[in-house]
């Protein structure tokens, strides 16, 4: 599969063939968000939302929230899900390495958070440091992404393998990594690493 194709991925969401959509939202998910939830409701952008688990998770949790991703079947689906339970979620289909003026300037230093699970290990490599400036240039100058990614040690993908190694070379000159710790809980067939980020100082 072409992961740079939308049509492609829009075709197995139609299809019923999206084995990467997990059940719900991940443990350590639900885990931050009630540490994090505890003051103000932030506004939280989640790119690569897919059906909406993790974004009707912040949801649900009180926060405002929006979400970004290029199958349009996903959307839809996330959309419908975001109504059935009477929340408020903005959801857009947009490539979340290139959204366009009019809804990247709206999305601009606009959120206190960026959600990040997987979106980035799906990625072609060429385009990770699109990706990652547009996801700095959403936060206010005070916002952190987290960002759960998923070291599945393979070559090739998607999803590509996020070592910690790596991680460390992507996020230079874009984000600062405070802190990464290997999850345990989250699921049972990932090894994945949680790290909390904050853009770099210009």
């Amino acid at each position: 599969m072409a992961e740079n194709d939308p049509t492609r991925w829009n075709e197995r969401y139609e299809q019923g063939r999206d084995g990467w959509t997990l059940d719900g939202p991940p443990q350590i998910l639900l885990s931050l968000i009630q540490s994090l939830s505890r003051g103000d409701p932030m506004r939280v952008i989640v790119p690569g939302a897919g059906v909406g688990h993790d974004a009707l998770a912040w949801a649900q949790a009180g926060h405002e929230v929006v979400a970004l991703d290029f199958a349009p079947a996903a959307v839809a689906r996330l959309r419908e899900r975001a109504a059935e339970a009477g929340l408020t979620i903005e959801a857009h289909v947009a490539d979340v390495t290139n959204p366009g003026p009019a809804l990247n300037d709206g999305l601009g230093g606009r959120f206190d958070l960026v959600w990040e699970q997987t979106c980035l290990c799906a990625i072609t490599p060429e385009l990770r440091g699109a990706y990652l400036a547009q996801a700095r240039s959403w936060l206010t100058p005070d916002g952190s992404m987290l960002a759960l990614l998923w070291n599945t040690g393979n070559e090739g993908g998607p999803p590509y393998d996020m070592p910690p190694e790596l991680v460390e070379r992507l996020m230079t000159g874009l984000f600062v990594i405070d802190k990464f710790a290997p999850v345990t809980g989250s699921n049972p067939n990932r090894r994945e690493h949680l790290y909390w980020l904050r853009p770099e100082p210009t």
